[in-house]
């Protein structure tokens, strides 16, 4: 009887998964197609050699680690509009966006301006080789000249996964992927009459292809159904009402991500100094890995604006239950892929890099983290969902904790300190992911973010 009742609470709800699925595909493939930004750059950069493969691989970390942490923004922007729109109240909705549109501009606007100096300031830190120093320099100093983009792109993100209209997203980050190809394609190799620049032109086709789907998004949003149901980009543009709980919301979400993705970027720092080679492979997994925890991320931002649309709506039972069925989704397909990660690593691999040094110190790191994804899919679901409801604080201890007492140092003692290596790093993966999932899991049952008001 007992493993009948699992068995009952693991099974899928016809009903419930469609509810999730119609919000979540778009998410997913729009999500999947703006990684495919890296995926690209590291496709295309692999045929130049490992030094530039590796120098855009931790150079394009530290961005993330700079800029989507300062994009946590459009978190507090979409746990906000969500809990609006399921109340009815649509103007608020254009009037919070509004808000997280000035904080975006203001954060984004001198990052970018001072993109030179970010890049020379920070390119030393990337790598003890002088090589990969340099050109990772010139990646940043491109990457950041595109910041104002990227933090108005996960504003208008927020939003519009707010309003539960999650098309936007898909069509904008198919125009940012389309673009992406050309001019990687153009600037890395001087094809389509366009001048032959290498690594710095690839972080120029990123910026400048996240501005494309960025003006995509704006257009959407500025088109008359939109400006007038929701009073976009209206008099008051500056609705000082909705700063503070922006910044709220979203401080704790930034500070998560800053951690998460700091420590992504000491895992990279500690390979770095491993070699050269396996620096390259980690770059090539990274660029696999992180399409496949796409998958997680999409079904957990249908996740948290499905949760705060029924808060809104009042009815929290709802909202519980289909947080759980985007987890169990999200655990199931997650796990589905990683099964390849087990059988054809190799051939994975190749798809990024003909460089056989490269492939064979990349074989048992990928094939390792086919045991990891499915944990991945129910920590990135139910972390989302807790933002979602408007926990944003417990998610970011979660995450300080785990990365301070388990993550960061199993990657630097089993990474620097024994004969593992390469694989000793990447165990930290597997230790991350199943503790946060177990965490995740635990407050997500307890229900008390039910009582949240935002």
């Amino acid at each position: 009887m007992k493993l009948r009742g699992v068995l009952r609470r693991l099974a899928l709800n016809a009903e419930d998964s469609r509810h999730v699925i119609r919000l979540a595909y778009p998410v997913v493939l729009g999500m999947t197609s703006f990684t495919l930004l890296s995926v690209v750059d590291t496709a295309m950069l692999g045929r130049l050699g490992p030094a530039p493969l590796a120098a855009a691989g931790i150079a394009g970390v530290l961005f993330f680690a700079v800029v989507f942490s300062l994009a946590g923004i459009g978190i507090g922007v979409q746990t906000l509009t969500a809990r609006r729109f399921g109340e009815g109240s649509h103007a608020e909705c254009g009037a919070v966006t509004n808000a997280g549109l000035t904080l975006a501009l203001a954060f984004g606007i001198p990052v970018s301006l001072a993109a030179p100096w970010l890049g020379r300031f920070l390119s030393p830190i990337l790598s003890g080789d002088a090589n990969v120093v340099a050109l990772g320099g010139q990646y940043l100093h491109y990457r950041f000249l595109g910041s104002a983009f990227m933090l108005t792109n996960w504003v208008l993100r927020g939003f519009f996964a707010g309003i539960g209209e999650t098309r936007h997203q898909m069509v904008a980050s198919i125009v940012t992927t389309a673009a992406n190809i050309l001019l990687d394609y153009g600037l890395i190799f001087g094809k389509l009459g366009l001048p032959k620049m290498g690594i710095r032109g690839a972080a120029i086709a990123s910026s400048i292809a996240i501005g494309a789907g960025t003006l995509y998004l704006a257009a959407v949003a500025l088109s008359a159904g939109h400006r007038n149901r929701f009073a976009l980009l209206r008099r008051p543009f500056f609705v000082r009402r909705w700063m503070r709980p922006i910044v709220r919301l979203s401080l704790p979400v930034i500070a998560q991500r800053i951690t998460a993705n700091g420590s992504w970027f000491v895992f990279f720092w500690v390979v770095s100094r491993i070699g050269t080679v396996e620096l390259a492979a980690t770059n090539v997994i990274r660029s696999i890995y992180h399409l496949t925890i796409m998958l997680g991320v999409g079904l957990g931002t249908a996740a948290a604006a499905l949760v705060g649309q029924r808060l809104g709506s009042e009815d929290p039972q709802r909202a519980e239950r289909l947080g759980w069925e985007a987890t169990k989704l999200a655990a199931l397909s997650m796990g589905a892929v990683g099964l390849l990660f087990f059988v054809i690593p190799g051939p994975i691999l190749q798809i990024y890099t003909s460089d056989p040094a490269v492939i064979a110190v990349g074989k048992t790191p990928l094939f390792l983290l086919g045991f990891v994804q499915a944990f991945a899919g129910i920590a990135l679901v139910l972390s989302q969902s807790l933002q979602g409801a408007g926990n944003t604080r417990f998610v970011m201890a979660a995450e300080l904790a785990i990365c301070g007492t388990l993550y960061l140092p199993v990657v630097y003692v089993l990474g620097m300190h024994t004969r593992l290596g390469l694989i000793g790093a990447w165990t930290g993966e597997f230790i991350y992911w199943t503790v946060l999932a177990a965490i995740m899991s635990w407050k997500f049952a307890r229900g008390r973010w039910k009582r949240i008001l935002v």
